[in-house]
């Protein structure tokens, strides 16, 4: 180490050795030429040399402490070392700010691995659910004699689950690269609404639900991106229908829009079973299913982490409030459109 070092010191340090020893020259030949009758160069030349050779000495120590310690920085993710020089100490510095900011993103990356292998983990363990299901369908099918056409119906709704669960996961990956995906434009919110309830009409009329909107402008444009802002609504209505099934009493689901002077403010309300307040705070983690979760065998606890992260992703406020038996509210507030 010490030879590397070295070498690097002679190469960084000649231009100051030449300009030292040309300094030294042009003063003895100065003295000579002023004291011409007595010439006089071993003198001048030794004490010239003896603070040539102090200085280098000084310049080594510096050099070499330094050196001696970014050599041993290399690969260690601990270091602690202090400049000699003004040069050193803001080298120091910088190297000192690099490094914390890489620590941070390795665990930054770190954490964003671990949650992703927990995320892939849970997300393949409740895909088995319904695979289980079909194939003890089919079990059934071979050994008893059972209706095909209600077997078929029980796996083309095993099949919905499992497609539902990987539309979910692929929002989630595209998540990751919203910017290339990501379009702001001018929305028609009530459109946008009808387009969604009409997709989900089926579903509307088989749970005995009956969607209403409640506005009192004719048109409400907001500022969004339109696809990703139809996934958050969907899966919000998802949710409606899914805990508002059930009985034979029909249920309501109001939307309902108000503005303000800055925003618009969507309000998506069920009447069904409502959410306990000490899973509120929670059900916007992934793969949180609460207490309702016992109840319904549909919940993955995906549907609103997806919708908390597109509503980070467009700047969208996401509140929720219920009450167990009366319903859950949710309120998304949008930037309208000056």
């Amino acid at each position: 180490m010490i030879k590397e070092i070295f070498k690097s010191f002679i190469k960084d340090k000649i231009s100051l050795v030449f300009i030292f020893l040309l300094n030294s020259f042009m003063i003895i030949l100065f003295f000579n030429l002023i004291h011409q009758d007595k010439l006089e160069v071993f003198y001048p030349l030794a004490i010239c040399i003896f603070f040539f050779v102090l200085l280098m000495i000084v310049e080594w120590i510096r050099y070499y402490s330094f050196n001696k310690c970014l050599k041993k920085s290399i690969g260690n993710s601990i270091y602690n070392f202090k400049g000699k020089t003004c040069e050193q100490k803001k080298i120091n510095k910088i190297l000192n700010s690099a490094h914390e900011k890489y620590i941070q993103e390795i665990n930054s990356i770190k954490g964003e691995n671990e949650n992703k292998t927990r995320f892939l983990s849970q997300w393949i363990h409740n895909l088995k659910t319904p695979v289980s299901v079909i194939d003890l369908i089919i079990q059934k099918c071979t050994t008893e004699k059972t209706d095909p056409f209600k077997s078929i119906e029980s796996i083309k709704e095993e099949n919905n689950r499992l497609y539902k669960s990987l539309e979910q996961v692929l929002n989630i990956i595209r998540l990751e690269n919203f910017e290339k995906d990501y379009e702001t434009s001018t929305i028609e919110l009530i459109y946008t609404l009808k387009k969604i309830i009409n997709s989900r009409k089926n579903q509307f009329i088989l749970n005995n639900i009956f969607p209403k909107i409640i506005c009192e402008f004719d048109e409400v444009n907001i500022i969004s991106d339109s696809k990703w802002n139809e996934v958050m609504v969907d899966q919000i209505v998802s949710n409606a229908i899914k805990y508002s099934s059930g009985g034979q009493k029909s249920k309501n689901i109001y939307f309902t829009i108000t503005k303000n002077k800055n925003n618009t403010i969507l309000s998506i309300r069920d009447e069904g079973v409502g959410i306990p307040q000490w899973d509120i705070k929670r059900v916007f983690e992934p793969f949180f299913t609460g207490e309702n979760g016992r109840k319904f065998r549909d919940s993955t606890g995906i549907g609103l982490y997806v919708c908390d992260q597109i509503g980070k992703k467009l700047g969208q406020e996401i509140d929720i409030k219920s009450d167990v038996g009366q319903g859950t509210e949710v309120t998304i507030t949008y930037l309208s459109k000056l």
